[in-house]
């Protein structure tokens, strides 16, 4: 038996949920709440959730709970599971392709209303104008969900606060008041530029007068190597005072940075919270889609030079957008500050 008085729930479907994918789902949540301040938000994941790591300290403001490793891919058990979850109103499949299925099957005959991220946006129950067109970005696509459960627009916040400790310890860091180029190499993996391109960016960097600043996440320690051989700043966990803090103190200083050049990654996602201006390498990664949710969005796409591979994006390619930033940097900086 479900709890009669509990609060209706909106349960939103995930699948090994990333900081990049996360972040980009924050103006969703946020719209969510801001629509339905009565409903109990539930993330609901096959496998992992960022938002019981990295993003649990900002979790409380948009999801009430975040269920792990649940049985999304069959039929009769996502069925059981929202009966079992209580007065589910909404269900938002926010997966994409094959992996709606089961859950359109689920909900079937329930009394509640359906939506998915899926080609023909979106599927649902009981919502006319089935055959919506997706917008081209991820964070639209999943804002857009929101509104369609609403019945009316909302608005895309994408914001997030800076810590003050993180602030604090950025400052320390990096101290306030000097021009920096912070730069997210990522792990040496797919999506990695190269070494020597890395370094020779930074190089110009500094000719330009902005110091670089290596950005090194955990699996990323390897790295630590030939930035410090080069005499460039790496801020990674062995030079913070609390580990734990690293991609918040990361967050922190995209806010004074003079942008932030970064792989495919979720640090650039988080960086891109505070309309830092982000240049993005893209590679295999469709880079429309994954837009970060930053109007001062650069990218160079390896597709540009007909490859799928960071590795073959030019280095004078990528200076010459870096160069771009610099020179725009008046205008984006003419007075209105960053968000709080």
């Amino acid at each position: 038996m479900t709890d009669s008085s509990a609060k209706p729930i909106i349960l939103a479907l995930t699948h090994n949920e990333k900081l990049g994918d996360a972040v980009l789902r924050i103006p969703m949540y946020r719209a969510l709440r801001l629509a339905f301040p009565t409903h109990s938000i539930v993330c609901v994941s096959s496998e992992g959730s960022v938002w019981l790591s990295t993003l649990n300290a900002i979790r409380k403001e948009l999801i009430d709970k975040v269920l792990l490793d649940q049985p999304l891919s069959s039929v009769s058990r996502l069925r059981a599971l929202i009966r079992q979850l209580g007065p589910v109103e909404y269900v938002l499949d926010i997966r994409s392709s094959k992996r709606t299925i089961p859950s359109y099957l689920a909900t079937t005959g329930l009394n509640l209303r359906y939506l998915a991220c899926f080609p023909g946006f979106a599927l649902r129950h009981n919502i006319p104008g089935f055959g919506e067109i997706r917008p081209s970005t991820n964070a639209l696509r999943w804002h857009r969900m929101a509104e369609i459960a609403a019945g009316r627009l909302l608005p895309f916040e994408t914001v997030v606060p800076v810590m003050p400790e993180a602030a604090s310890e950025a400052a320390r860091l990096v101290p306030i008041g000097n021009s920096f180029i912070g730069l997210s190499p990522g792990p040496a993996v797919n999506k990695f530029w190269g070494r020597d391109k890395w370094l020779s960016l930074a190089a110009h960097a500094a000719q330009g007068g902005n110091i670089p600043v290596f950005l090194i996440g955990p699996q990323e320690q390897d790295q630590r190597e030939w930035i410090d051989h080069a005499g460039f700043q790496a801020i990674d966990a062995s030079t913070v005072r609390d580990p734990l803090l690293l991609p918040w103190i990361f967050h922190a200083l995209a806010d004074r940075a003079v942008c932030i050049v970064a792989a495919e990654s979720g640090l650039g996602h988080l960086a891109a919270t505070r309309s830092a201006a982000i240049l993005t390498l893209a590679g295999p990664t469709n880079a429309r889609l994954w837009r970060p949710i930053t109007p001062h969005h650069w990218v160079v796409e390896a597709k540009e030079f007909e490859s799928s591979k960071t590795e073959d994006i030019p280095l004078d390619v990528a200076i010459a957008r870096l160069d771009e930033i610099v020179r725009q940097l008046p205008r984006l900086n003419c007075g209105l500050g960053k968000a709080a």
